[in-house]
């Protein structure tokens, strides 16, 4: 099998255990970071352990466990942060203030995105190529990011885990909009298309297709 001109590192993070992943293009060292939450040193030194640079912060979505490390990344490496517009009104810009919830302190605002994006938006790494599909339901304009490569890669949030699919008990939350999405923009993908999610395990679009019940 060809190996894959890039390499994806994911880092376990913070009270929710969220997953933040690294993608990196293996010829030009640079890696975008996505959903870069609490404990963003770890972050830091993986990426100078890895020798790369970064090129691009995103986020999937506002909630606090997958926002609130781009401020100590984006001064440490001076990379643009992009998000929905949505979400950062909602949520993003006071994210720092939701950790106090889990009776942690507040942590450093979160910076205004560089760049608002949206469904069908598409932009390029290196050798990354991403496209953007919306995936609302757990979070009202929450993003997967979709990686072109064999297989196809789908950073996906929120929006769906192995065996299960994101919370709607939340505010502005809804889950005939979320089972409305999965099934139009993640079951519409190829059986082998990996699903990397913001927590849990990797699990590929045909097992959740066959064994995930709540879709």
């Amino acid at each position: 099998m060809r190996e894959q001109p890039f390499q994806v590192e994911i880092l376990t993070l913070g009270p929710l255990q969220a997953n933040c992943y690294l993608v990196i293009d293996k010829e030009s060292g640079q890696a975008v970071v996505i959903d870069p939450g609490c404990e963003p040193e770890q972050v830091a030194a993986r990426l100078h352990t890895l020798s790369v640079s970064v090129a691009l912060l995103l986020a999937t979505h506002g909630h606090f466990d997958h926002v609130v490390g781009v401020p100590y990344l984006k001064r440490l490496t001076g990379a643009p942060f992009w998000m929905s517009r949505g979400e950062w009104e909602l949520w993003a810009q006071y994210a720092h203030e939701h950790l106090v919830y889990l009776g942690l302190p507040p942590s450093e605002p979160v910076p205004h995105p560089d760049r608002f994006l949206q469904e069908g938006d598409e932009f390029q790494v290196g050798c990354l190529e991403f496209r953007v599909l919306l995936l609302k339901g757990h979070a009202p304009e929450h993003l997967g990011f979709l990686l072109q490569a064999k297989p196809l890669h789908l950073f996906c949030g929120d929006a769906i885990f192995a065996g299960s699919v994101g919370r709607t008990d939340i505010p502005y939350a809804d889950h005939q909009t979320l089972r409305e999405h999965l099934h139009t923009r993640v079951l519409t993908l190829p059986d082998d298309t990996l699903l990397l999610p913001g927590h849990g395990p990797l699990t590929t679009v045909g097992v959740e297709r066959q064994t995930n019940p709540f879709l």
